[in-house]
């Protein structure tokens, strides 16, 4: 399912109210003590595929036209509320020791004390894949293996300061969805491939009533 789609889905089954103003905050624990930051004329723009081919990172990036915020928000702000939407800075997260690159993914309160996000699949796997295209050297390389790790998007889990973040992967719903026999049977005949791609993980969370805006 593609990004659009998915965004039409998160804004399906959340219920939409009218936020004043755009927030930001800096960390974790400010996120859990909802200490969150006023910022005026923020606008949040897609970035386009051939900017993540070259460059890397989620798909938003945020802009005041001051040219310092932008900067703070870039590298220092962690977490983003606009337009009723929580965005997640994926800059310096890693999973399995692999980088996101910059900008912000969208995001939501997972159960009481967690983050989870959509973003493109990375891992050791997804690393390999790409230093397999590596060897046609260059930018036509580069391009390749960008535009393969584009092309699925998974959930991760934020849950604390630390820039590990924990990827929901097929044994991760498993155990997830094991107290409801019927959604588990239901999510066991599915491709593994199909397992982990947003749309299916954000439509069993939302089935478990485990999500909010943020």
């Amino acid at each position: 399912m593609k990004l659009k789609a998915i965004l039409l889905l998160m804004l399906c089954f959340i219920s939409i109210s009218t936020y004043g103003q755009s927030l930001y905050c800096k960390s974790y624990a400010d996120y859990m003590n909802n200490d969150w930051i006023s910022i005026d004329s923020l606008t949040i723009s897609t970035r386009n595929n051939g900017q993540k081919t070259w460059s890397g990172g989620a798909d938003f990036k945020p802009l005041t036209g001051n040219k310092e915020t932008d900067k703070m928000l870039k590298k220092e702000a962690r977490f983003i509320i606009h337009d009723d939407t929580l965005y997640v800075n994926c800059k310096g997260l890693k999973y399995q020791g692999c980088g996101f690159g910059n900008w912000y993914a969208p995001g939501f309160r997972y159960e009481k004390d967690k983050i989870c996000f959509i973003c493109t699949k990375i891992g050791k796997k997804e690393a390999m894949n790409m230093s397999m295209f590596g060897v046609l050297g260059g930018a036509v390389g580069g391009a390749i293996s960008a535009s393969e790790q584009m092309k699925k998007r998974t959930c991760y889990i934020i849950n604390s300061d630390d820039k590990k973040v924990i990827r929901m992967t097929d044994k991760y719903m498993e155990e997830l969805l094991s107290s409801h026999p019927q959604m588990l049977e239901e999510f066991n005949k599915m491709k593994k491939k199909d397992k982990e791609s947003a749309d299916v993980i954000i439509n069993y969370l939302h089935q478990l009533q485990v999500l909010s805006k943020y």
